[in-house]
């Protein structure tokens, strides 16, 4: 009876380190709640070993299942603590007060207006997702891509130093909308900053414990609302560039969409890859059909190497 209690809490706790791998994944240098699992596996390691001290013969097969079932389960968490630690490698600057306080503090003040911005970031994000898949395909297959115009198929040195404020503009709104949906939803931030070693860009850090327990749409709006708002600020300088006839602009609209783009393709750890992934939890139920959907990104791009192929060849 006891060794079915423990098989539950293993359970628990494969559960727990699943979700603190996927979070890990997005990106962010986790300092998670690993303390209290470790103490959770010391606690049944030393169950175990009471219960083999016993010698009870009636146990054998069960105990051994349930010893092997806890060393996978300890194997993973050392995986996850070994990643955790070598994301943390390299220089890190974070604020732990006053940038999340800043998330809480607009929020607050501006909640009708973050919540509104919260939705049509989302919406504008779905719809990045489905543009970053046919988008290309599409371009490929006529052979032309708007809006890029190279003279004499050379872009100027200024144009290319905006593409590149472009990107790191990108990256700014993009963290901005992370920290939104945190903030708006009640999950607390635990650091927000930039890192360059292992990894290079920024991120926002939740409270991984009101994180996991948020409703899954939370999850899917944290994601989705991050490409969305490159995509929607995309739209807005595109047109001021197109008002204006600004190459400038157009660059700068063209480095933040770049950005967006690189983390809306729906495949896992990608922003877009786990907002494709809730889409189809969240709406799909059968198995099959999720299996089939879930492989229509890796199909999508196989086409876009063949039709890249066919355009580089003519």
């Amino acid at each position: 009876m006891q060794l079915a209690k423990i098989n539950k809490r293993l359970s628990g706790l494969e559960k727990n380190l699943d979700s603190i791998q996927a979070f890990q994944q997005k990106g962010c240098p986790v300092e998670s709640s690993m303390g209290d699992i470790y103490l959770d596996l010391r606690g049944i390691e030393e169950y175990l070993k009471g219960v083999r001290a016993e010698d009870n013969k009636t146990l054998d097969q069960e105990l051994a299942e349930t010893t092997e079932r806890y060393k996978n389960v300890l194997a993973k968490f050392e995986s996850i603590a070994d990643e955790g630690g070598s994301q943390d490698q390299g220089m890190v600057m974070a604020s732990s007060s006053t940038l999340p306080d800043f998330f809480c503090r607009i929020t607050e003040r501006y909640r009708n207006a973050c919540k509104t911005f919260e939705q049509i970031a989302t919406m504008f994000g779905v719809g990045m997702i489905g543009f970053t898949v046919m988008g290309p395909a599409y371009f490929l297959s006529v052979g032309k891509f708007p809006f890029i115009q190279f003279s004499d198929g050379v872009v100027s040195a200024i144009n290319g130093l905006v593409f590149v404020v472009g990107i790191i503009v990108g990256l700014c709104v993009h963290e901005f909308a992370h920290g939104i949906v945190l903030a708006n939803n009640g999950i607390k931030i635990k650091r927000v900053g930039a890192m360059a070693g292992s990894m290079v860009g920024g991120f926002v850090e939740a409270d991984e414990t009101s994180f996991f327990q948020a409703d899954p749409k939370v999850h899917l709006r944290f994601n989705a609302a991050s490409i969305g708002t490159n995509a929607l600020l995309a739209v807005v300088l595109i047109v001021i560039a197109l008002v204006t006839s600004s190459q400038e602009v157009l660059f700068l609209a063209l480095g933040n969409l770049f950005f967006g783009f690189i983390n809306s393709y729906p495949i896992s750890p990608l922003d877009g890859g786990w907002v494709y992934e809730d889409l189809i939890k969240l709406y799909i139920n059968s198995e099959r059909a999720r299996d089939v959907f879930l492989a229509l990104p890796f199909v999508v791009f196989v086409l876009w190497i063949v039709l890249f192929i066919r355009y580089a060849l003519l």
